[in-house]
């Protein structure tokens, strides 16, 4: 188990956060987390890039790749891939910025309904066009299934799951499901959120994470084991 000092030498972490001040400040006016809270999470951010990356250019992203899965137990590596690139957008750097690093902790931990359902159906639209048409319905359903069953098994288990989601959420009746269309569904059944596979930790990983650096129950210990629970 690696233990992460959250407060670093205090000379080192003084040092660092004086550095990141304005930036610091900067974030908390865009995400869900107080000031302290930002700091904290740049901390474990540059213990992160100091004892795994090993890089000064900060944060790979195969790195955070194993942070999905070991910490936010987000174990489809398909999936993943995606969360990031939408995430990313420029997809093309392999380093993850501070910036992005508090932005997507913010929208795990801490985001609103509203933030949650853009986010996931920004991932379920492989598109990029709005919609979600039956072929998205069937990729990413088959790609939910087949790590349990075969993949033809897994063919033949979507084919009608697909025709009763349709009919079930697509408002309008034009044969695919908009933003709208979702929102509306989710809206009045918030387990529809995640219909089409995991985007986002449960509630139980999120409490975990939020209390290595929130409120009465912040410890003074980053716990990190690639591989294995941070718990």
């Amino acid at each position: 188990m690696a233990r992460y000092d959250l407060t670093l030498n205090p000379m080192e972490e003084t040092r660092y956060l004086k550095k990141h001040r304005e930036l610091a400040l900067s974030l908390t006016k865009q995400v869900h987390f107080s000031f302290e809270e930002v700091e904290a999470l740049l901390i474990i951010y540059y213990k992160i890039q100091k004892y795994d990356t090993y890089d000064p250019k900060g944060i790979t992203r195969d790195v955070l790749m194993e942070i999905f899965h070991c910490c936010l137990d987000m174990t489809d590596m398909e999936k993943v891939i995606r969360i990031i690139t939408c995430l990313d957008e420029k997809a093309r750097d392999v380093y993850i910025s501070k910036e992005l690093w508090v932005t997507l902790l913010s929208l795990f931990l801490r985001g609103t309904l509203e933030e949650k359902m853009a986010f996931c159906f920004k991932v379920y639209d492989y598109t990029g066009n709005g919609m979600l048409m039956k072929e998205n319905l069937f990729k990413l359903m088959v790609g939910s299934l087949k790590s349990n069953i075969s993949e033809i098994d897994a063919e033949e288990a979507v084919k009608d799951m697909v025709e009763v989601i349709l009919k079930r959420m697509d408002a309008d009746r034009d044969g695919k499901i908009s933003f709208n269309d979702y929102r509306h569904n989710v809206l009045r059944q918030p387990a529809l959120l995640e219909f089409l596979g995991q985007c986002l930790p449960d509630r139980h990983t999120v409490h975990k994470f939020l209390c290595t650096f929130t409120g009465n129950t912040k410890i003074r210990f980053y716990k990190l084991k690639l591989g294995t629970s941070i718990m």
